[in-house]
């Protein structure tokens, strides 16, 4: 009987770490066809747009990831390739647009 508990609760923990080794793996399979590439952030055009005001994004049909990011703004640490940050200045202008 002894035994068998022993057994039981090497297995239950085996099992839960198991499992909390499958949850630490990557999930998501390939890029889709609508994905940036790698390499191609900012896409080209986007980092032209330094030096204009802010107003400009607007008008812009921004589809991949992007942040607008003002002084002062707080910013998460996440580091996302392929999100475009455009960063404003003080005066209103995109002082930098930057991929992280």
């Amino acid at each position: 009987m002894e035994r068998s508990r022993a057994r039981i609760g090497l297995i239950v923990t085996l099992g839960v770490a198991a499992f909390g080794v499958a949850a630490c793996q990557p999930r998501g399979g390939p890029p889709g066809p609508g994905a940036p590439r790698a390499g191609t952030c900012p896409p080209p055009g986007l980092a032209a747009l330094e030096g204009r005001p802010e107003s400009v994004l607007a008008e812009l049909p921004l589809a991949r990831p992007h942040r607008i990011i003002h002084p002062g703004d707080a910013v998460t640490m996440d580091y996302a390739p392929d999100r475009v940050n455009f960063e404003i200045d003080e005066n209103g202008t995109i002082a930098a647009v930057r991929c992280y």
